[in-house]
């Protein structure tokens, strides 16, 4: 654990496997609810020393951090397609998006600000009112294995811009980079007590946590089944949601399917599959569906997968042997309910092929489940307001695409898709980091993006003045 600025180690331990090949990539304290009374004086005491540090400050220390990852990006890089698998050019634009996230909380430091609210006056009376945005004081950040760096940044970084201490929990399986981005951060001059990294279970570590009354804000990046849990236990808290999808991309007949078919492949391969936002479901015109279906299967036979550590490497293992066998598992249950194997299916270690299925049903696990996998499905529409309806049907709304070249029909679907974002000519994976990010219905609550997650992590206080005292 990273606690009082210092790295320390515990009785038991965390192991660091590569998803890879097995090899150890490092070790960490395994730390249970035992921690939790000195993890908390350290936050409240960090929170303190927040509040009142200038806001000049913490935007100096928070363009330093991102001056410094840049300069140790290779490092970075390298442990993150250690402990992640991730190939490595995709590990090294994740430290630059997380340098960049960084400065964007910098930025928005000094932006924060409040409004000045009218004040029905008696006569002779001499009032003002205004409220300021206030840190809410500690927050409690809790990250996922697939982007344990950039999704790190755009929870510690707001947080430190709003004058917030901050506790990070970290996935298991990928705690070394966020541990390597605390000591970072302190050496960057951040005051020791307000940045805590304490790795262990959800059961052990994550509930004592959650449900301590002394964290006012989570912000939480994971499924849907772990992050509702956390909603019931947490009490009266500030929350950001940001969990699962089943990312859909429409693509109608008037487009070119090899362009399409590029576009959708790179975004649902990416990372193994294993993003939020990855194309996972691809509604096309009924004229163009074969088409389709044709290059998106040149493309995946065409991707390179193995060592990600290669510089040739597209596409790298999955987070673990169980994730594999989940998303088989998932695959095969939608083959059984009548949906078409086009390629893959096939996997090697803790690699899964890329697989493309066409033609699953409606309540078939591929579409109203989220895959997390590389793992694209195919189904066709007949009009507009049909793949809408598709685009809809699942109990997700984090982000959708839409390929088209008739402005109507971007309209139509922007207005009309239930969603947190609409992203049109783009795949549902688009994303830059100053964004507001988030989703709606079982994809969660709240929006990250440095300028809005700053609001989530500051209170609105409200201040009367009454400048004429009267008996």
């Amino acid at each position: 654990m990273l606690i009082h600025g210092e790295k320390r180690d515990g009785d038991r331990q965390i192991e660091v496997l590569s998803p890879y090949n097995g090899e150890l990539a490092g070790r960490v304290a395994k730390c249970d609810s035992s921690v939790i009374p000195e993890v908390m004086e350290t936050a409240e005491k960090g929170a303190r020393l927040m509040k009142n540090l200038p806001v000049e400050k913490r935007a100096e220390i928070l363009r330093l951090a991102s001056q410094k990852l840049i300069e140790q990006k290779e490092v970075f890089a390298e442990m993150l397609t250690k402990e992640v698998g991730k190939v490595i050019k995709d590990s090294r634009k994740e430290v630059e998006r997380a340098a960049n996230t960084l400065k964007l909380s910098a930025d928005a430091a000094g932006g924060i600000c409040g409004e000045v609210i009218p004040i029905e006056k008696a006569e002779n009376e001499t009032r003002i009112g205004f409220c300021k945005r206030v840190p809410v004081g500690i927050v409690l950040a809790v990250t996922p294995f697939n982007f344990p760096l950039n999704l790190a940044c755009h929870k510690i970084g707001p947080a430190i811009a709003a004058g917030n201490s901050i506790i990070v929990k970290p996935a298991s399986k990928t705690p070394i980079t966020t541990m390597m981005l605390g000591e970072l951060f302190i050496a960057c001059g951040l005051p020791a007590d307000a940045l805590t990294v304490v790795c262990g279970s959800g059961e052990e570590l994550g509930d004592a946590l959650v449900s301590d009354p002394q964290i006012r804000k989570i912000s939480f990046t994971g499924s849907y089944q772990a992050g509702d849990a956390i909603c019931r236990r947490a009490g009266i808290k500030k929350i950001t949601m940001e969990l699962g999808s089943t990312g859909a991309v429409v693509v109608s007949e008037k487009m070119d399917m090899k362009i399409a078919a590029r576009k959708i492949c790179a975004a649902g391969f990416a990372n193994a599959g294993q993003v939020c936002i990855s194309v996972q479901r691809v509604y096309v015109h009924k004229s163009r569906k074969e088409e389709l279906i044709s290059e998106m299967k040149k493309y995946a036979e065409s991707v390179v997968f193995g060592d990600p550590m290669d510089e040739n490497t597209q596409l790298g293992p999955m987070i673990s042997h169980d994730a594999v066998v989940n998303a088989a598992r998932r695959i095969e249950k939608s083959i059984a309910m009548g949906a078409k194997l086009i390629t893959g299916n096939v996997s090697e270690g803790n690699i899964l092929y890329p697989t493309i299925l066409a033609d699953a049903p409606f309540d078939a696990p591929v579409v109203q489940e989220e895959m997390f996998a590389p793992v694209i499905v195919v189904n066709e529409y007949e009009n507009l307001e049909e793949a809408i309806h598709l685009v809809n049907g699942t109990p997700y709304g984090l982000q959708a695409g839409i390929l088209t070249d008739r402005i109507e029909e971007a309209l139509l679907f922007a207005e009309n898709v239930e969603c947190g974002g609409v992203i049109i000519n783009d795949t549902c994976n688009y994303r830059v980091d100053q964004m507001p990010y988030g989703g709606v219905k079982n994809s969660g609550m709240g929006k990250e993006g440095p300028g809005y997650a700053i609001k989530e992590m500051t209170e609105l206080k409200m201040i009367v003045l009454n400048g004429k005292m009267q008996g």
